[in-house]
């Protein structure tokens, strides 16, 4: 494997425990009494901690502005999410520890894989905004780095 194919293997694990752990340790504290507030705050901090490890990760790398670091980490966030969603689910019944136990949870982490199961995992982990909020800007970011910058310095 290469060095170049490594590094994104790490950032994608990377972007996602950066993005879920919080969410997991969050339904871990809150378990049963996982609210519409909780949802509110997730939807503000899981982008804040997946910006900061991408600043982190920049700033140690500030000569190589080839080297891609956000699309690893957001390819993370939604390849790798579901088996932070099922940890979080089980303080609260589900997961692991509901009906279907822990064949339930495997099953549903190997469906995550397929970001379509990702969205509907999120949605009911009360983590659909940040997800949406995250995709979106990284989207936003990577059509001003490649699609304007381009547009202006053809008009310059």
């Amino acid at each position: 494997m290469s060095s170049r194919t490594w590094y994104a293997i790490k950032l994608m694990i990377l972007g996602a425990f950066s993005f879920w752990l919080p969410d997991a340790l969050w339904h871990a504290i809150r378990g049963s009494r996982f609210n519409g507030r909780d949802a509110i705050a997730l939807t503000v901090l899981l982008p804040l901690t997946l910006l900061t490890v991408y600043i982190l990760v920049k700033r140690q790398h500030p000569g190589e502005p080839s080297r891609s670091v956000g699309w690893p980490l957001l390819v993370g966030v939604w390849l790798l999410g579901g088996p932070f969603i099922v940890m979080g689910a089980s303080f609260s019944g589900g997961g692991f520890v509901g009906p279907d136990g822990f064949l339930g949870g495997v099953r549903a982490i190997l469906i995550s894989a397929l970001p379509i199961f990702t969205i509907t995992m999120a949605t009911y982990d009360g983590s659909l905004g940040a997800l949406y909020i995250t995709s979106v800007v990284a989207l936003a970011i990577w059509v001003w780095t490649n699609v304007a910058k381009r547009k202006i310095r053809r008009i310059a």
